[in-house]
């Protein structure tokens, strides 16, 4: 069964000048199982926090003249009054009024009043027909609305003509189920760590004490959980840029553009497929960023379109690789592309033609130039894939994509930190008595270091021979031992301690290759200049000033989500529960609290205190209170180690009369007080803007401290090496 939300125009609707006789109207619906409460229109109104002071009292039942704040405090009270009987409610006619249209007169029913409407053409389907639930029943409360803004109860009908449904078995009518704030908040969580329906319904059942307890069905929590995924992210490219935009306002270290993550730089390089709409966005927002297509999707899109050769030749795949991989210029790519399109007859494919005419982008040798911040040439960008392993697949729509992307996120930063842990807390094994090796030890991260070792202790198998000498400027030859066919060429410039290779390495990877580390052994340059030291290799890559607030593993804003607001408040009330679960008596003093605390928070929603109030759309400007919320976690806990806490209330008339007055006084100065605060958030804001530009500006002196600082610090260890040697 699902839920539907109140449809008024489902109602009948009757306008009258005045309240009316207050006579029963006898309905027909065409949907038995059409059970109309829903308990979210009033679930935080003033209102119903004063009728949900009635339910305290399980004895009290409804009688004419009973007077209510509101219609929406008699629907809730009804409701909870049937619920004790043992059936379900609905609202059914109400009245409106003339002169203002407004609602003058609500009928509130069981939901097995009135009877099925015939429908001739329904009954000749071949679908399978509902089973009967009305049966004609006249119980009903109708409320209306008096000169005193109040709403009493003018007419009542207590008596069914249907059994009654037993407590066991309560909970499963239809307007008893209701999904309230803190399951959600549970469901929410449980559905984002990838439980199912069946393991939800598990933990909520455990963790209310029984099936009974829990409020709604199994189908309800699908409902929900399928609710919540369309209210989360909706159906449509649009929702999702709202979704991405309100994550942006809960927090500002969140970005969906990467030239704003960027402080409005263009990035040097961007890997992405070769999408035609992707590769056109780029050239227009990127026009100076080499675009790269990921290698991963061009070779299992070659499976594909090339799939018959695949077929037919098995030993096709291994060298259209190495093709690939392993040609160290362009003009061993273009040979051996042209050799391979002969042997294989495909000379004539359109893939492969239209592949090469974009081999720029795609071809590791004519990408070398360029830096990519990955550990080798060959490797690639095949990793990128890796880092969505086990979160999404070939059937994963967009909507779960983004959530599931947080998760790959928030895995790549636990990763991340563990590894920073490492770095920080162990010393990697040296394998020569090197200068240099000591020095990258200290500087780079246990990950760079290791591929930088492998470098370093690859040059004693490639000597360096000159072979051009021209002073300032030296051209080496190197080449691994027994491969002389394979040589590479170093330019080294003396003065400068500057050199260049034809791998290209450092460009492409930000490591320096095998080859100038030869030519700085034969060269006895023993430790690595400070423009071969990348920040963003080195331990301390992270130090210096904090970009954001995930620098520190929390939102920068974790006291304005409200999502936070409610996890604080969670992990709060969880400790205060352990407590007061410990003795009967504990947990009466701890029942007792709850309920002053939820008459005080009622209390401060009725007057606006402690309400948030966000006047931008970046949510600079909050006005927060936690003096309630405090006041109730401390006082709880003083009660429950018998200390005592007392707490004046307008109990008497006198108190009455002043509590009123202080409230009228209150809403006197609310005018005033909102001018103040609009006045305030002006000022904020242009503060706000100052301190942005102040900033922006201090960013940019750290962080050319910061690199002057690293030279300094290179320079000093290659000066403590020298005097050492």
């Amino acid at each position: 069964m699902d839920f539907e939300p109140l449809n008024i125009e489902n109602e009948v609707v009757m306008e009258f000048e005045m309240v009316g006789s207050g006579e029963a109207l006898d309905l027909e619906h065409e949907d038995d199982n059409y059970e109309d409460f829903n308990d979210d229109l009033v679930e935080g109104s003033d209102s119903a926090a004063r009728a949900r002071d009635y339910y305290e009292d399980p004895n009290l039942e409804p009688f004419e003249g009973m007077e209510f704040d509101s219609e929406q405090a008699a629907r809730i009270f009804y409701n909870s009054y049937a619920r004790r009987i043992g059936f379900s409610t609905r609202v059914s006619v109400y009245q409106r009024s003339r002169r203002d249209g407004s609602i003058i007169c609500r009928q509130i029913v069981c939901s097995r009043e009135g009877f099925r409407r015939r429908d001739e053409a329904a009954e000749n389907r071949s679908k399978r027909q509902r089973t009967i639930t009305r049966v004609g029943c006249k119980a009903q409360m109708t409320v209306k609305k008096q000169t005193s803004g109040k709403w009493a109860v003018s007419k009542l009908v207590k008596e069914h003509n249907h059994e009654l449904v037993p407590p066991d078995k309560v909970h499963c009518l239809r307007s008893h189920r209701h999904v309230s704030g803190p399951a959600r908040s549970l469901i929410d969580t449980l559905q984002a760590a990838g439980m199912g329906p069946s393991g939800v319904m598990s933990v909520l059942i455990k963790e209310s004490g029984g099936i009974n307890n829990v409020g709604f069905t199994k189908v309800d929590c699908q409902n929900y959980m399928s609710s919540s995924r369309q209210r989360t992210l909706g159906g449509g490219g649009q929702l999702v840029f709202d979704y991405l935009k309100r994550m942006q306002d809960e927090d500002p270290g969140f970005f969906c553009s990467i030239q704003a993550a960027m402080s409005g730089r263009h990035p040097i390089s961007i890997t992405t497929d070769q999408d035609r709409i992707i590769r056109a966005a780029v050239v227009q927002v990127f026009s100076g960023t080499r675009h790269r297509f990921c290698k991963w999707n061009v070779f299992r899109e070659a499976q594909e379109k090339l799939s018959d050769v695949y077929h037919l030749h098995p030993s096709f795949e291994a060298e259209f690789l190495r093709c690939i991989n392993m040609t160290e210029t362009i003009d061993d790519f273009e040979s051996c592309w042209e050799s391979l399109l002969q042997r294989y007859n495909l000379v004539e494919n359109e893939w492969l033609q239209s592949m090469y005419n974009v081999r720029q982008q795609w071809v590791p040798v004519y990408l070398r130039d360029t830096f990519f911040g990955e550990m080798s040439i060959t490797q690639g960008n095949d990793n990128i894939n890796s880092y969505f392993d086990g979160y999404i697949n070939a059937s994963t729509n967009v909507h779960v994509l983004i959530k599931q992307y947080e998760k790959a996120i928030a895995t790549r930063y636990e990763k991340e930190v563990k590894a920073d842990y490492i770095t920080m807390n162990t010393t990697p094994v040296l394998k020569t008595p090197s200068p240099m090796e000591k020095q990258a030890a200290k500087l780079y991260t246990k990950i760079i270091f290791m591929k930088f070792q492998e470098e370093l202790v690859e040059t004693l198998a490639y000597p360096a021979t000159i072979v051009d000498d021209r002073r300032s400027e030296i051209i080496y030859r190197v080449a691994k031992f027994g491969e002389d066919n394979k040589a590479h060429f170093v330019k080294f410039n003396v003065f400068e301690k500057k050199a260049s290779c034809s791998c290209q390495m450092f460009e492409f990877s930000g490591i320096i290759c095998r080859h100038i580390l030869a030519v700085f052994r034969v060269t006895n340059v023993l430790t690595l200049p400070p423009h071969y030291i990348l920040k963003r290799w080195t331990r301390n890559a992270k130090s210096g000033f904090l970009l954001d607030g995930h620098a520190l593993g929390l939102p920068s804003n974790s006291q304005d989500s409200s999502a936070a607001r409610y996890e604080n408040l969670r992990r709060e009330a969880i400790k205060f529960v352990e407590e007061g679960a410990e003795s009967m008596r504990i947990y009466n003093v701890a029942v007792h609290a709850l309920h002053e605390a939820a008459k005080k928070v009622a209390n401060a929603k009725r007057h606006g205190l402690g309400v948030s109030r966000d006047t931008s759309n970046n949510g600079n400007q909050r006005l927060q209170s936690c003096s309630l919320v405090t006041y109730f976690f401390m006082g709880s806990y003083l009660n429950l180690h018998g200390f005592h806490t007392v707490v004046t209330h307008p109990n008497t008339k006198d108190d009455r009369t002043s509590y009123s007055q202080s409230s009228s006084e209150l809403a006197g100065v609310d005018e005033d007080q909102d001018k103040r605060i609009e006045e305030l958030n002006a000022e904020l804001e242009n503060a706000s803007q100052r301190c942005e530009a102040y900033r922006a500006k201090l960013l940019s002196v750290l962080k050319d401290m910061e690199e002057r600082k690293l030279k300094i610090s290179v320079n000093v260890q290659n000066v403590r090496l020298n005097l050492k040697t």
